[in-house]
């Protein structure tokens, strides 16, 4: 046996002894590196496919200044991602954020976190899928009618589905297919667009032109809603963690990698299409529908645009497959505690590559019938990613929450990676900036849509926080398990 192989094994020994400690039985098997570790976290975040999704309704809502909203939020998410490092490091289990959160702040408060973020998960999944059909429609050249949409976006699914049931080292070439599609982006609409693309003076990022009539604080507030909606997805680095060559080593670095690497990408991206957009005046009045998409073809031609509808397509499918695997592992998770309805069925592993294959398909068939939605909804995409993003925001609050009130009480991290004297500092910061991002994300903003519109993501997690609520009722705490069976 070569030296490198003999770390590796005493790497595997080592993060089974610390599993076993945890009192869990090692099932899976560690068949992903650093690099396949940190795919799935930037294939979520697909920082591309965020740029293109919301660029034009930031752009319309503050003008060009709200880039500079982007690494205000970044900074924010930062030190989320500093706490999810630690924790992820101190206990490398199957499920993520989940187990951060029962193992800090106790089983029923890990339930709760685990039952928030597991819709929240969902709709992501089904709304990135139903975000990607006009990249197809594009494409392809075919009118984004809503049937045409639910359709490409249950095929986009459907593949990422395929991709799971392939087993693990297909989904970690899945989704560092959509890593290099994302390079690809980032040069393109990066690199290239503002060394021989650029039509617009610097001077744009300064002016508002005027577009919030004067009252421009709120909305600086609403455009700042891209980089809330972009910039997650590191969470998903330890979702899989049961699967990861020293995962406690590991882990928090594919997870400080991709807030680094996918939020550097988003704003260069961002400011090479601000500086490309062939009519300013006609972006910031919507008569150009799609400014990202107009600067390109302006830069790069008809096939040009092509090429990079094709990178967006790729960077979506790898997104979803990486979202659909987090699911799967938080359902298997659950499922191996009793803490979920069908938990004998869900919580176990199956076939040659030892994958949770009943949670795939619970996924699969839950992803498909989100996104079916789309044949009577035409702003499903919209509607879905709206709940799901502050259903994830207040689960990683959750988390970051138990980690604080946990350090006050005197908890330290025994694992690789550890925040020291200034843990309490920087999860009070990460509390604080995720509180004011589920306020941003939840305030109403069209009183012309009605009460109901306005206030749906509060209603809704409202009513999933009560079915959390009577679930979390049948806790048996003398066995720290749910009474599902």
């Amino acid at each position: 046996m070569s030296d490198r192989e003999n770390v590796r094994s005493g790497e595997r020994n080592s993060e089974d002894s610390r599993l076993l400690a945890l009192g869990y039985q090692p099932q899976f098997r560690r068949v992903l590196g650093l690099f396949a570790d940190f795919s799935l976290g930037y294939s979520y975040m697909s920082p591309m496919a965020g740029v293109f999704a919301l660029f034009s309704t930031a752009l319309i809502g503050a003008g060009p200044p709200f880039l500079w909203t982007m690494p205000v939020v970044l900074a924010g998410q930062a030190f989320v991602c500093l706490v999810f490092a630690e924790a992820a490091s101190a206990y490398p289990i199957a499920g993520g954020i989940y187990q951060w959160a029962r193992q800090l702040g106790g089983t029923r408060w890990g339930f709760l976190t685990a039952w928030i973020y597991l819709f929240a998960l969902i709709g992501t999944g089904a709304g990135i899928s139903a975000g990607g059909a006009p990249f197809l429609a594009s494409l392809l050249g075919a009118p984004a009618t809503p049937t045409f949409n639910a359709i490409a976006g249950i095929a986009i699914a459907g593949i990422a589905i395929v991709a799971n049931f392939a087993g693990t080292r297909v989904l970690a070439k899945a989704t560092e297919v959509g890593v290099w599609a994302g390079i690809i982006g980032l040069i393109v609409c990066g690199v290239y667009m503002l060394i021989f693309a650029r039509v617009q003076p610097v001077s744009i990022l300064w002016n508002t032109y005027n577009v919030a009539h004067g009252n421009y604080t709120p909305a600086l507030f609403a455009a700042g809603l891209i980089g809330i909606w972009i910039f997650y997805g590191f969470e998903a680095c330890g979702d899989l963690a049961e699967e990861v060559d020293g995962a406690s080593h590991a882990v928090p670095r594919a997870m400080l990698m991709t807030i680094v690497c996918g939020g550097a990408s988003a704003l260069l991206m961002t400011v090479g299409l601000l500086f490309a957009i062939p009519d300013m005046a006609g972006a910031l009045s919507g008569k150009v529908a799609d400014p990202a998409s107009a600067a390109i073809a302006q830069a790069m031609g008809p096939l040009g645009l092509k090429i990079t509808m094709a990178c967006l397509l790729a960077v979506v499918v790898s997104a979803v497959a990486s979202v659909i695997a987090s699911i799967s592992r938080l359902m298997f998770s659950l499922g191996r505690d009793n803490m979920i309805i069908g938990a004998r069925f869900l919580g176990r592993l199956s076939g040659a590559r030892q994958q949770p294959v009943p949670a795939i398909w619970a996924t699969s068939v839950l992803t498909i019938l989100v996104l079916s939605v789309g044949f009577i909804s035409a702003n499903a995409a919209t509607q879905i990613i709206s709940f799901a993003t502050t259903g994830i925001y207040t689960a990683f609050q959750m988390v970051v929450l138990a980690s604080l009130v946990s350090s006050l009480r005197g908890w330290r991290s025994d694992g690789a990676f550890q925040l020291g004297s200034k843990a309490i500092a920087i999860k009070l910061v990460a509390l604080a900036f995720g509180i004011v991002s589920i306020i941003n994300l939840a305030w109403p903003r069209t009183p012309e849509a009605g009460w109901f519109a306005n206030w749906l993501i509060v209603i809704s997690l409202a009513a999933i926080l009560f079915a959390g609520l009577i679930q979390m009722a049948k806790l048996d705490l003398s066995s720290n398990r749910l009474t599902t069976e």
